[in-house]
């Protein structure tokens, strides 16, 4: 009573951000009936894993694991919940719309009607997300709650120590916490955790990483109107004010390199009117990926001096497929990085900003092997334009990430055994 007395009034005083998101940014929300634990009833008879994957690289690493699960154990059934309406929408192409609905508000209500609803024998939570009222239902039920992937920042270590005296007891409720290095369960056993609850069972989503080199190039640089013999500079999942030194890169090379082509794929989709309005504010002419396949309209239409703009999710594995060189997102900014390891299991030569923290291990691995390139706005069109330059050193640089990557696979089979013990 207290947590949900709690949550109202937060929600009280944030109500004005909520409506300025909703009305203003007119950003999409989660249905508040699903969020309030409103979602499908399902079998009791079965044995079934709950699986929360907070957003889109959440969602799209549950794809190994629920492969895995399945193998290991094919009459158990597996459902998954997300938070965000993106996590959702990529949740649902790829496993289902059956299988997949909102994870509940921490309200006592909403989350005893929702485990009365789903009935799990297992509650499994990617990477962290762990919740005061969620925790404690589950313990008075007897269904043990398993912490997989886990990771805990230093500045979420800083922020739970502050308010250990709240969160303490949700975090001693885990049965298990499957983290991904000795970093992360270092911080969990400063905190308090005890150490026989945590193991180290590496990064499941090193796993997820495709690492097959199929060539798929010159077909997606087909259906995308660009030449095979292009030169292709992509920016993947980019942030506010990323584009604008993205494009002024482009700008300065294509000074030399009149055939180099951009493809820019904002990490928010939402975000993609604006990103026009930056493109076009630089000069340039954008071209937005849904109206390129509207041929009634853009028959025979050359792509040449367009900037592509991505304004679709869950397509963004194809799009550093058709790139020579993929910059990633959310690293030029203080926002911590996006993931990394996508372009690099494909072989494509990465660079990146400074502001990577959020994939401290990856970038380990990537130091270790000199497998990317660290850039600042003023260094990225000089460090873009050495890799263009020199297509045998960007191509050994990508092996040598990829590898880096397949050496450290295997978090999955760990966690799968684990669960499969507890079911």
């Amino acid at each position: 009573m207290i947590l949900d007395f709690f949550y109202l009034f937060a929600a009280v005083l944030l109500l004005p951000w909520f409506a300025y998101r909703r009305f203003i940014k007119r950003k999409q929300s989660a249905p508040l009936r699903e969020k309030l634990g409103h979602i499908p009833e399902r079998d009791g008879s079965k044995k079934r894993i709950w699986i929360h994957a907070v957003s889109v690289g959440e969602a799209a690493a549950v794809e190994v694991l629920l492969k895995a699960l399945r193998e290991k154990m094919p009459d158990a059934d597996v459902v998954i919940s997300t938070t965000t309406v993106t996590g959702q929408s990529v949740a649902a192409k790829r496993y289902g719309t059956e299988k997949v609905f909102y994870y509940p508000l921490d309200l006592s209500g909403a989350v005893k009607r929702a485990l009365d609803r789903v009935k799990p024998a297992v509650l499994v939570l990617m990477e962290l997300e762990v919740w005061p009222n969620m925790t404690a239902e589950c313990a008075r039920r007897g269904i043990p709650v398993v912490v997989v992937n886990g990771r805990v920042t230093e500045r979420a270590a800083r922020r739970y120590a502050r308010f250990w005296f709240l969160v303490g007891p949700s975090f001693h409720r885990i049965k298990r916490w499957l983290v991904q290095s000795d970093e992360y369960a270092t911080r969990l056993k400063s905190l308090g955790v005890k150490p026989d609850a945590i193991e180290i069972s590496g990064n499941i989503k090193y796993d997820a990483i495709d690492t097959k080199l199929v060539d798929e190039r010159s077909k997606i640089r087909k259906s995308l109107g660009i030449a095979a013999d292009s030169p292709v500079f992509l920016g993947g999942s980019t942030h506010p004010s990323e584009e604008a030194s993205l494009l002024a890169a482009y700008k300065t090379l294509r000074e030399k390199t009149p055939a180099l082509r951009l493809i820019l794929v904002p990490r928010h989709p939402e975000r993609s009117a604006d990103v026009e309005a930056e493109i076009k504010a630089a000069g340039l002419a954008p071209l937005r990926l849904s109206v390129l396949h509207e041929k009634t309209q853009h028959s025979g239409l050359s792509t040449q001096d367009f900037v592509l703009l991505v304004d679709t999710v869950g397509v963004l594995k194809d799009m550093y497929k058709a790139a020579d060189v993929a910059f990633v997102g959310g690293s030029l900014i203080p926002h911590g990085g996006q993931n990394v390891m996508e372009p690099c299991g494909l072989g494509v030569a990465v660079v990146h900003g400074p502001h990577m923290h959020n994939f401290n291990d990856a970038m380990e691995i990537l130091r270790e092997c000199k497998g990317s390139v660290e850039v600042s706005r003023e260094s990225l069109a000089g460090e873009i334009e050495k890799l263009l330059l020199d297509p045998v050193g960007a191509n050994a640089m990508a092996q040598r990430a990829r590898e880096g990557f397949i050496a450290k696979q295997g978090a999955t089979k760990r966690a799968v055994e684990y669960i499969a013990g507890l079911m």
